[in-house]
């Protein structure tokens, strides 16, 4: 018998053989009921408030996934986050306020200016790690707040300035369907539209590069660079494109931000938009996409929960702070850091670990079982 004829090698028992997957798997099913929501909430949901909150929650996704690239996989700790948001943010403005261009040009642009800055930072920063990584980002927050309010050209200075033309404005927009028939959606719904359709691409490409070759090397240098130098893996230049990768992301983030507000002002890009960013991935689960976006719900939906749920509490004053007792925001304050503490000390994979044991126990799904029955 040839070589190229020879049989296998035979497989020891004690491995279990590759099983098959059918079409319908839990994780597939979970993410086509979670889009079918997505695009059913905004048609059903008439409150102005929460499909705002929904629509912020959205583009504050874009960033928390870009935060994910950097630290969820690569295990960078930067709070530079809100730099580069800032500068996404004010290139929208100078190409689509200043300059007139379409939104499917300052979109991009800005997300490639933001990756620039960020390719410009890296070869500084990844030569250190751990808190001194993370000092040094920080002082890009610091640089940033007085570029913003020092160049009143661009920025408007402390009074800030308008954001690049808004794409949906209060008019309503009117969407040809078939023969004559149409679909009105108001400026909410189609900015609802408008930026989970941004979502849906920066998750495809998070996921897919989370499962390549770069993403393998990315999760190498988070767990151990040394041991990932030693098996052939660039570290300088795999934390370098994770750096441009993620300010990409947030730029597209901050110039959708803005664009959303119509009018912005340097104060936005603080420290605490940073901290908010990391917080997001360590509340919804490190290196996943749908911890990125647990995370930002929970952290932008909570606050109005807790604002509304506040005038059922007795113990909950109405006011400010300096009136005395406990009030709604110093509550959410409360409960924000509550959640990141039990989550650190209970689960460290986050509300994602929790939801993903509760869906594990549901019945599996029929093909997914047919499929194992045909292997068996």
């Amino acid at each position: 018998m040839s070589v190229l004829t020879s049989p296998p090698a035979p497989r020891d028992a004690a491995t279990p053989a590759p099983r098959a997957q059918g079409l319908l798997t839990r994780g597939r099913i979970g993410v086509l009921l979670w889009i079918a929501a997505m695009v059913v909430l905004p048609l059903v949901l008439r409150s102005e408030l929460w499909l705002g909150i929904g629509i912020l929650t959205l583009i504050v996704g874009v960033g928390a996934l870009g935060m994910q690239v950097i630290t969820g996989l690569a295990g960078q700790i930067s709070l530079g986050h809100a730099f580069f948001m800032g500068i996404g943010a004010y290139s929208s403005a100078w190409l689509g306020a200043d300059k007139g261009l379409p939104w499917w040009l300052w979109l991009p642009a800005a997300g490639l200016v933001a990756a620039t800055a960020g390719a410009l930072v890296a070869p500084v920063a990844v030569r250190i790690r751990g808190l001194y990584l993370a000092v040094a980002t920080l002082a890009l927050v610091f640089i940033g707040l007085y570029a913003w309010e020092t160049w009143t050209s661009l920025s408007g200075g402390v009074n800030g300035r308008p954001a690049a033309p808004v794409l949906f404005g209060d008019q309503d927009l009117s969407l040809g369907i078939m023969a004559g028939d149409q679909v009105i959606l108001d400026a909410f719904q189609a900015w609802w539209y408008f930026a989970l359709a941004i979502l849906l691409v920066v998750m495809l490409l998070t996921h897919n590069l989370k499962r390549s070759r770069l993403g393998r090397a990315f999760m190498a240098v988070r767990d151990k660079d040394v041991a990932a130098a030693v098996v052939g893996v660039p570290v300088t230049q795999t934390k370098t494109v994770a750096f441009v990768i993620s300010s990409f992301f947030a730029g597209i983030s901050g110039a959708l931000l803005v664009s959303y507000m119509g009018y912005f002002t340097p104060s936005q890009w603080h420290l605490m938009l940073s901290v908010d960013f990391i917080a997001m991935i360590v509340i919804g689960g490190m290196g996943t996409v749908s911890g990125a976006l647990l995370g930002a719900l929970f952290v932008r939906a909570m606050p109005e929960v807790v604002n509304h749920a506040s005038g059922f509490l007795p113990f909950v004053r109405k006011g400010t702070s300096t009136d005395g007792g406990i009030t709604g925001p110093l509550l959410s304050g409360f409960l924000y850091g509550l959640v990141i503490v039990l989550i650190l000390l209970f689960e460290p994979n986050g509300i994602r670990a929790l939801l993903l044991r509760a869906w594990r126990r549901l019945p599996a799904p029929l093909g997914s079982s047919r499929e194992r029955r045909k292997t068996s």
